[in-house]
């Protein structure tokens, strides 16, 4: 269970953060009652206060609150009083109202701020509310009371009582998010508060404000005199509107938020295994920064959208590389799609194609087979393939001749160990050098890897299924996420399972020289001694001022590239090439 802050950005405390993914229960505590008297009670000198939110509606904005008939048809009398919100908090109060029946119909009307950036809206939006002031003495005005109101009333006709209704138009319109959770009433729900209906709310309001259909109704590329302002009220009226008749919003009102739902879930999938605890330290590090409670938020929030109308489990480690077909209609980054394929790869649910998925298990072109060194009778596995008209049989396998598999360079290449230090003279590597493998193999060169990674296509297909890493931070900070399986049975395994890396010696004749800062880079490191006094910062400013032998000496490989380094390594593995 994640527990609550509340937040401060731009004058406003912000609660950011969806409580509950699936199953959660809130036990909220409301300023009313979650059992409306059902019989017709006249209200008198009745005092109500409440807040009106889409973001808060801003100083100014009408509230509007309508007596309904004592025959309880919830039809309006006529009878009207009217407000207005007293601060850019969206805050108002009715004082001495007298009803004739305590169902009421509440209204606001005016911009507002948006709860995000704390923008000011271009058009003016209404929200209503329906309620029961018996014993109620705060009514809120947001969009949830606005999405279920038509809900409630049809209800209502239907038979059931007014507390009843209320119940069932609450669950159906969150259920239609994903969101299981049980609230008393909708207008004791307020977007700065901290239970879990408060946060479902929150993220309601975000995840809708940012949808292109409700964009839409602004040119950006006319003046704000070119406005057409009821599109934005059309758009939340299609809300209540849907609801209205069966509790469910259509696929073309969902498809829309799903999408939107996925992106934000792939894009913060970092999220996932953020706890309170990091929250507060990572908040405590950078405080000026804002929360990553927010972004958290966003992800919890827009992963339920999204698995709930897609009916999908979560992506977990335990499905990856699993994908599954669908046949609903989502809009993904403004592109409309009637079907497709999702493929898991231990963190989120990523859009692909059919082929794309195939793709993953299509071998790379080429021959395996087997090769013994003389000298100890080692078998080894083996690749072969031609490129280029040139015939290339690779070890598919760590060379182990009296070793575990980790040579110093210098071992690797059988070369004076000085050579660790001291840069190589050209006569002692060839264009092949034979170095620790056996009669007939040589040390595989950069230019033999620039070959093989050339031939694959791509280094992520020499990978297979071990190049996953369980640290997250690791996996989207560096770009690891992926899926890979043994396309080119070459058996490259990562020797740092965090950052899913592993080192080979190599080589590249006539590479090799000594490394010397030229003026401007030695009169900036000298700048930097005089001002640091840090040992650790200070050896490594004055190794930079130190020259240094250079060459193509080793190649590191990772999922996201492979690249030659400059500097001899005292561990690494060595793959033989044929001659």
């Amino acid at each position: 269970m994640i527990h609550f802050l509340d937040e401060k950005k731009t004058g406003l405390v912000l609660a950011l953060a969806l409580g509950a993914l699936l199953t959660a229960c809130s036990n909220m505590e409301t300023s009313g009652t979650s059992e409306e008297a059902e019989g017709i009670i006249a209200i008198s000198d009745k005092k109500i206060v409440g807040v009106s939110q889409k973001g808060p509606f801003v100083k100014g904005s009408e509230v509007t609150l309508r007596e309904t008939s004592k025959d309880g048809s919830f039809e309006p009398t006529g009878r009207e009083f009217t407000t207005k919100t007293v601060s850019d908090k969206g805050d108002f109060k009715f004082d001495n109202i007298d009803l004739e029946s305590q169902y009421a119909l509440l209204s606001v009307e005016g911009h507002y701020e948006r709860e995000y950036t704390g923008e000011a809206s271009s058009c003016p939006m209404r929200l209503d509310a329906v309620s029961d002031l018996e014993k109620r003495e705060t009514v809120n005005i947001n969009l949830l009371t606005h999405f279920e109101y038509k809900r409630v009333l049809n209800l209502v006709k239907e038979g059931k009582s007014f507390a009843e209704a209320k119940k069932q138009a609450a669950k159906e319109v969150l259920g239609a998010f994903g969101v299981k959770i049980d609230i008393s009433s909708a207008e004791d729900l307020n977007i700065y508060n901290s239970t879990d209906g408060d946060r479902t709310l929150y993220n309601i309001s975000r995840i809708i404000d940012e949808q292109p259909e409700w964009n839409a109704w602004r040119d950006w590329y006319n003046a704000v005199d070119d406005l057409d302002c009821s599109k934005l009220q059309e758009y939340i009226d299609g809300y209540a509107n849907d609801f209205a008749d069966d509790g469910v919003l259509a696929d073309s009102i969902m498809q829309f938020l799903a999408g939107e739902g996925y992106s934000s879930a792939k894009e913060w999938s970092n999220m996932m295994d953020v706890d309170e605890d990091d929250i507060k330290r990572k908040d405590e590090a950078n405080p000026d920064d804002l929360s990553i409670r927010f972004l958290k938020s966003e992800y919890d929030f827009g992963i339920l959208v999204f698995l709930n109308y897609m009916d999908l489990e979560l992506c977990t480690a335990d499905l990856w590389g699993e994908y599954r077909k669908f046949d609903k209609a989502i809009d993904i980054d403004g592109n409309h799609l009637e079907s497709g394929y999702f493929l898991c790869n231990g963190y989120y649910w990523d859009l692909q194609t059919k082929g794309y998925i195939d793709s993953l298990k299509i071998p790379v072109d080429h021959k395996t087979g087997t090769m013994t060194d003389p000298r100890d009778g080692h078998k080894y596995k083996t690749v072969s393939f031609e490129y280029e008209g040139k015939k290339y049989e690779w070890m598919a396998e760590e060379l182990k001749y009296e070793s575990d598999g980790l040579y110093t360079w210098t071992e690797a290449m059988q070369i004076d160990n000085k050579y660790m230090t001291d840069v190589v003279d050209d006569s002692l590597i060839g264009e092949t050098h034979q170095g620790v493998c056996p009669e007939g193999w040589h040390v595989s060169s950069t230019e033999d890897w620039r070959a093989l990674v050339d031939y694959v296509g791509d280094v992520k297909n020499l990978l297979n299924e071990n190049w996953r890493t369980s640290d997250i931070d690791a996996a989207f900070g560096k770009d690891l996420i992926g899926v890979y399986y043994n396309k080119f049975d070459f058996n490259l395994m990562p020797v740092d399972t965090v950052y899913l890396e592993v080192y080979y010696h190599s080589y590249k004749q006539g590479s090799y020289r000594i490394s010397v800062p030229d003026e401007d880079e030695a009169a900036y490191y000298q700048l930097l001694l005089e001002i640091i006094d840090d040992e650790e910062e200070r050896e490594e400013i004055e190794s930079y001022l130190t020259p240094t032998p250079i060459g193509d000496y080793y190649v590191e490989v990772s999922p996201y590239d492979y690249r030659v380094e400059e500097e001899p390594l005292k561990e690494a593995y060595v793959r033989c090439v044929k001659n």
